[in-house]
Formats: C-alpha cells, sequence, structure tokens
C-alpha cells in the first residue's frame, strides 16, 4: 500500500512540475458534485450492500493541455462517499476508545468522508457551435478524514469508526460532459463520472468492502 501511495504522489509531483515548467495551456474548474454513493462487499456471508446514500463531492481541478485537445488533469477536494449495509454476521468497529458491535440482521448507514487527488487524462472533441464534448479517465487516490456509522433501529448513531478503517483508498474514474462556453476562457461544465474502488476501505477483518459512485459533474471553467 505505501508503494502505492509512493507511486501517485510521484504522479502529482511529474504533473504539476510539467505544468510549471511546460508550454502548455493551463486552465481550471471548481466543481460541485451531487452524487449517489455505495458498497460492493466480497463476502455476502458477512456483510451484503443494501442501498445507497445521496451525498456531495467538492473541488478545484487543474488541466494541462500539453496538446490542442489533450489535457493531464490534476484535483484536489472533499469526497462524500459511503452506503447502507446488512450485516448476515456480528462485528464490530473500532474508534479508538470503545467499539461499535453489530448484531446479526441488523442494518447500518456508513459515511466515509476522503480527501480526493484525482490524477488522469481529459480528451476533448473540437468545438461545435459553443460547446466541446469531453472523455476523462483516470485514478483517485484518496485519504480518509473522517468515518461514521448509523444503525437504522436507533442502537447508535454517527459513531466514529475512523479507526477501523483505511487511511488511503485508491479507485478509478470514468466520465464524459460538455464545456457550453460562456465567452473569453469561461465555461459551464456538465456531466456523468463512474467512480469504483480498487482497494478495501475497511480494516475490519469482518469487512471486506470496496466503493461504487454515480456523479453529476457541475462546474466553472476558467
Amino acid at each position: 500500500m505505501k508503494r502505492i501511495k509512493r507511486i501517485f504522489l510521484i504522479i502529482a509531483f511529474l504533473v504539476c512540475s510539467h505544468a510549471v515548467y511546460g508550454q502548455g495551456k493551463m486552465r481550471f474548474n471548481v466543481h460541485v458534485d451531487p452524487q449517489f454513493a455505495w458498497f460492493k462487499s466480497s463476502d455476502s456471508d458477512k456483510i451484503n450492500p443494501n442501498g445507497s446514500i445521496f451525498h456531495m463531492q467538492a473541488g478545484l481541478q487543474m488541466d494541462y493541455y500539453f496538446q490542442e485537445n489533450y489535457a493531464f488533469v490534476l484535483g484536489f477536494g472533499i469526497n462524500n462517499l459511503g452506503g447502507k449495509l446488512l450485516y448476515e454476521d456480528s462485528t464490530s468497529y473500532s474508534n479508538g476508545n470503545h467499539n461499535v458491535n453489530i448484531e446479526p440482521g441488523q442494518e447500518t448507514t456508513m459515511i466515509l468522508q476522503y480527501v480526493d487527488i484525482p490524477v488522469g487524462l481529459k480528451l476533448k472533441t473540437e468545438e461545435l457551435g459553443y460547446g466541446t464534448f469531453f472523455l476523462q479517465l483516470g485514478f483517485n487516490p484518496m485519504f480518509n478524514i473522517n468515518a461514521h456509522i448509523t444503525s437504522e433501529d436507533g442502537t447508535f448513531e454517527k459513531d466514529d469508526i475512523k479507526a477501523s478503517v483505511s487511511s488511503f483508498c485508491l479507485a478509478y474514474h470514468v466520465g464524459a460532459g460538455l464545456e457550453y462556453r460562456l465567452g473569453g476562457n469561461t465555461a459551464l461544465i456538465g456531466g456523468v463520472r463512474w467512480t469504483s474502488g480498487l482497494t478495501n476501505v475497511s480494516e475490519n477483518d469482518g469487512t471486506n468492502l470496496t466503493l461504487r459512485a454515480l456523479s453529476i459533474h457541475l462546474g466553472i471553467l476558467f
């Protein structure tokens, strides 16, 4: 896991360095993305996904165009993910001071908050009227900053379980959308994005969960 972190930090550094010292064109966008997020479980005998949650992510993205229609992407934002879970077996989570115990048949909602540093590639079409279509794909190294869990029956509510959550999560994303030019370098952005986790978000031996999310990408490009 430390090697994965190191690789993506190196990639981010190289993109920034190339943007600063290269001759390409940089553009920035601020975005707020409504999204539905849920879990996928690799062990249905212990835990099952039981629904999605609606939340938001927000951030700043830099597009560095090394060719007219091709850009490296580097972003920074806060991403709220999670989902609803149904437990088939008993398990417990820790906040470092006490355990949150979950019984078989209990339903919970888990919300995880991350610092998200997406790195990727953006491909654009030529401008058609005032619009430009784009495809974006890449990876999301994410660092957990908050985690809590709530039971549907009211046994516990927003209990801190950060000690039982992996501090680092890696996902990939694929998205498509439209940039609509308002004038000069300013444009509105609209699109959809699919995010899929590659690593287990939990450090609890009784759970093996990865994240999924479908978001509406809304922003302003400068």
